[in-house]
């Protein structure tokens, strides 16, 4: 999977620690490695706030998909 290379890449990149993007982003050391390491997908505000952080580097798609999280219906 790309994405967690990416993030992880990123977070590295931007020169703050992992306690620093959790308290921005307000989520635990845990779930951002489990997201970095594309084990979960996180939910749209997770997803919305570490885009911001990353200011676009990480494309939205990689931190979050949706279909793969179950928020998009087929049409009826």
């Amino acid at each position: 999977m790309e994405h967690p290379n990416l993030l992880r890449r990123a977070r590295r990149e931007s020169g703050k620690t992992a306690d620093q993007i959790c308290d921005e982003v307000r989520c635990t050391r845990p779930t951002l490695y489990r997201v970095e390491a594309g084990e979960v997908t996180p939910k749209r505000p997770l997803a919305r706030a570490l885009f911001r952080i990353y200011n676009g580097v990480v494309p939205l798609s990689h931190i979050y998909d949706p279909e793969f999280a179950g928020e998009v219906r087929a049409a009826t």
